[in-house]
């Protein structure tokens, strides 16, 4: 449910199955294959948020903003990341080996976007603009608990190619101190080397280019340091894709 306030403030609720596939082994995408088990029964995963937006109208002549602000919660059980259900460490072999179960999960999270540059008669998505998101929750029941990134968009200031866009951003996603524990227990009780995930970080470059009219080829250059965590390895992955709209 979308409720529009004023002409620049906007409240947004909604509520979904909060275990789309259904409990079970296996994969989940393969457990809920074409995404039509309309389960009524699960745990309920809710969502709100605010909106607040000025400049947005195609006859506004000032820089577009938008800032978003929200939270979610989920009702169902979480494993814990470093406790066992028998109170002992999760990585302790003389434990139960099975996690604690926390009930219910949530994060909050913001979102803003600034236009710097708004070219004459463009639109709110025209000129230069900055973005940024970030998000938090708990760090015993969730793998990831903090998340940011920013960036900078060039849309329509070549008049020659006013559809293509240029772009780039980075990221960061911490590891949560739950999880970074069970990594240093197990090394401990093992005895054996082993990683403890700290951080995942990237930066990323793309280009957007509108070949003719409803054909759009994007590139995209990312390089990535700590892939899931692992502070010895670093990646570069590069990829390309391409849009047919008609």
């Amino acid at each position: 449910m979308k409720i529009d306030a004023t002409d620049q403030v906007a409240l947004l609720v909604a509520v979904y199955n909060g275990d789309p596939a259904g409990p079970g082994p296996g994969d989940e995408q393969i457990r809920n294959r074409y995404g039509l088990n309309f389960r009524v029964r699960d745990p309920a995963l809710t969502i709100g948020e605010a909106q607040f937006r000025t400049n947005h109208h195609k006859d506004d002549t000032g820089l577009a903003r938008t800032l978003k602000l929200g939270g979610w919660m989920h009702f169902g059980n979480f494993a814990d990341q470093h406790i066992a259900s028998d109170g002992s460490l999760l990585a302790d072999p003389s434990g139960s080996g099975t996690a604690a179960m926390r009930r219910g999960n949530f994060g909050v999270y913001g979102v803003i976007e600034q236009q710097l540059y708004r070219p004459s008669g463009g639109d709110a998505t025209s000129g230069i603009s900055l973005f940024s998101r970030i998000s938090v929750s708990p760090s015993d029941r969730n793998p990831i608990d903090f998340f940011i990134d920013g960036g900078i968009v060039v849309a329509n200031v070549v008049p020659q190619r006013p559809e293509d866009k240029f772009g780039i951003s980075a990221m960061l996603s911490r590891f949560s101190n739950a999880l970074r524990a069970f990594d240093r227990d197990q090394i401990a009780f093992t005895g054996l080397p082993g990683v403890v995930r700290d951080y995942e970080a990237n930066i990323e470059l793309t280009y957007l280019a509108q070949i003719v009219p409803g054909w759009t080829v994007q590139s995209v250059l990312t390089h990535v340091w700590h892939p899931r965590g692992d502070r010895h390895r670093n990646a570069t992955v590069m990829g390309g894709r391409s849009v047919w709209r008609y």
